[in-house]
């Protein structure tokens, strides 16, 4: 009888465990998914913001958002072969569980006064 007892304790306590690893990952997985659907949104924003010509739309910048302050940005242009016309590389960046997460938008941009 005791035996049984202690055999049904074991066995209880291998399913809890794994009822709360399977918890843990489930709650890892939505947090995930929630900071890539910021990011999305914060990327969309940052590309809606750089349509607008200016003065410093031809050079390389960094930056943090103001509303998600985990979150930081930054914008690379690379030459493409049609004199005038760049790629512009928006990523916005976040550490999740101790590792550093991206996500990236890549538009061509047709910038004429922009040096090589």
């Amino acid at each position: 009888m005791l035996l049984e007892v202690a055999l049904a304790a074991g066995l209880l306590g291998l399913a809890l465990f794994g009822l709360v690893e399977g918890l843990n990952r489930c709650v890892a997985a939505v947090q995930s998914v929630h900071n890539y659907a910021i990011a999305q949104r914060l990327l969309a924003n940052k590309s809606f913001e750089f349509r607008i010509e200016r003065a410093t739309d031809t050079l390389d910048q960094d930056g943090t958002f103001e509303d998600e302050p985990r979150f930081s940005w930054s914008r690379r242009f690379e030459p493409t072969d049609v004199e005038g016309l760049w790629i512009q590389t928006i990523t916005v960046a976040w550490y999740e569980r101790g590792q550093l997460k991206t996500d990236q938008l890549v538009e061509y941009r047709w910038l004429p006064q922009k040096q090589r």
